[in-house]
């Protein structure tokens, strides 16, 4: 007998696009609130046939927020999101789950009409070192306060392009977890003065040994920050002692098991 998880399992992932299966105007108008600034879609399916369809709203000139989780919308209709005059406005895009790959990233950084974003959510997407220098260099990536890129194919290379860069001085949220990232991204981060502003930097689960965790910890080149986690990664006593010498300050909480 199915358990209700397993029905729902079998509806995100083996049914045809739910959105395609009826009318997306439909069902923008049922779930964008009353001001047409938030639309929540996600877990529908769209598809790029939906999201070119999706871009072409006028309807969606005043949206300032866009939940797009788990629609496989993939580079294709990334691609068609971006040239959307309609979206000028928008400032917080999550897509969780969308198998955008680096051409998908690639379409946000082109952009002309993506200017203003605020929060970029990019996990799970396939994103990997070949694109972050995109991220690095594109103005579209600016203004950005949070930046989520965990659960992606990013090494030591594209952490190195991320620490360097000096796009993104109003960053509060970087998140780089399940990632390939070695002690040459956690130190390259370590010496950065680019992130003056960052409160939350998120490394777990990668390939950081006791050298570039203790690096990071001990590092100076984070004036806000709160958060630091290096959990599920490659430690021993040396990250742990530093580790605790900094929690017993409690300015930064430091996570390392």
């Amino acid at each position: 007998m199915f358990k209700k998880t397993d029905v729902i399992f079998v509806l995100f992932f083996c049914c045809p696009s739910l959105a395609q299966a009826g009318d997306l105007s439909k069902l923008v108008e049922k779930r964008i609130n009353q001001d047409g600034t938030t639309l929540d879609l996600k877990g529908l399916n769209i598809g790029q046939k939906g999201s070119k369809k999706l871009a072409s709203m006028e309807s969606l000139a005043s949206l300032v927020t866009l939940h797009l989780q788990g629609n496989n919308i993939k580079s294709y209709g990334m691609k068609a999101l971006a040239r959307s005059p309609h979206l000028t406005n928008l400032k917080h895009i999550d897509l969780w789950g969308n198998l955008l790959g680096d051409l998908g990233l690639k379409a946000i950084a082109d952009s002309p009409y993506l200017k203003n974003l605020e929060s970029l959510k990019l996990w799970k997407n396939e994103i990997s070192d070949d694109s972050v220098e995109l991220l690095a260099e594109s103005k579209n990536f600016s203004h950005l306060k949070t930046l989520m890129l965990n659960n992606n194919l990013i090494t030591d290379l594209g952490a190195t392009i991320i620490a360097k860069s000096e796009n993104f001085s109003q960053l509060k949220t970087l998140n780089l977890f399940r990632n390939e990232i070695g002690d040459g991204g956690a130190l390259a981060f370590a010496n950065s003065r680019n992130f003056p502003n960052l409160e939350s930097l998120f490394l777990g689960e990668n390939r950081i040994t006791d050298k570039g965790a203790v690096a990071l910890i001990e590092s100076k080149s984070f004036p806000a920050l709160k958060i630091l986690d290096l959990g599920k990664n490659l430690l021993g006593e040396p990250s742990a002692l530093a580790a605790f010498q900094i929690n017993r300050k409690g300015k930064v909480r430091v996570i390392y098991r």
